[in-house]
């Protein structure tokens, strides 16, 4: 009896999650003007659409261009604050958590008023460079967490081994850690880039009609229009993160990587 409840409430669980999704890549096939589900028809009009109007194309380059080098700024930052966390003394460990989860405590929200505070006192005109540091801000702590896993998953006689038979810090470093958590490191970056894809708060502090991440073009062009041309976009938006995940589990076994 218990069994069938507990497995009544993962169904609940499991639907309750998913339906979202099925409404939406259903809507996208609608011949109606507006969203509806269930749809009625079939036409794929609205993915020719989303091709050519409300500038959706080059804000989804945008996209790709801010998360590209979101994923690079939380590497440069989280792989050494990783290592800080693993290898440093107490007090470094100690200072460095304090300074990670931050971002996490504060909300979105906040953190983007300082930073645009910041941004104006600095005199700055480039809100491509904002909207980067804003979502490095919030993506870093989760690279840090999967990369700070991984390294607590490589067992301290392996390193040991290393410094055994002569090798540098360094070597051991280059030669021996980092490759051990290549996989960890790759799901960080793939959070990140998932983040930072469909971050909203942050871009909306920066964001200007030259540049302007997709999200945002979303929400402005819902402002004004329900056209199932969004219910087509957020499916190529679904379909692609289920394509990243799908090979980062074939390339490195995300669920074990997650599981560390």
């Amino acid at each position: 009896m218990f069994q069938r409840f507990i497995s009544a409430i993962a169904w609940v669980a499991i639907i309750f999650l998913i339906a979202p999704l099925i409404i939406i890549v259903g809507s996208s096939f609608t011949q109606t003007d507006f969203v509806t589900f269930p749809p009625r028809g079939f036409t794929l009009r609205w993915y020719v659409e989303a091709m050519s109007v409300g500038g959706f194309v080059q804000a989804f380059f945008d996209s790709l261009l801010i998360a590209a080098a979101t994923m690079a700024g939380a590497a440069l930052i989280g792989i050494p604050t990783a290592l800080g966390l693993r290898m440093g003394s107490p007090r470094t460990q100690t200072l460095l958590r304090s300074v990670v989860v931050a971002p996490l405590i504060l909300p979105a929200i906040v953190s983007g008023i300082a930073l645009l505070q910041i941004y104006y006192a600095a005199g700055l005109d480039a809100p491509l460079f904002g909207i980067i540091v804003g979502h490095i801000l919030i993506t870093v702590p989760f690279f840090i967490r999967t990369v700070t896993a991984g390294l607590e998953s490589v067992p301290v006689s392996v390193l040991e081994a290393a410094e055994t038979l002569g090798a540098s810090k360094a070597r051991i470093l280059f030669r021996v850690l980092l490759p051990l958590i290549v996989p960890s490191i790759c799901a960080g970056l793939a959070f990140v880039f998932i983040v930072s894809f469909d971050e909203v708060t942050m871009s909306l502090f920066f964001s200007n009609p030259e540049i302007m991440p997709l999200p945002i073009r979303i929400y402005n062009y819902i402002e004004f229009s329900v056209e199932p041309v969004i219910a087509a976009i957020s499916t190529i938006l679904i379909l692609s993160a289920f394509v990243l995940v799908t090979l980062l589990q074939r390339i490195f076994g995300l669920d074990r990587v997650l599981a560390k």
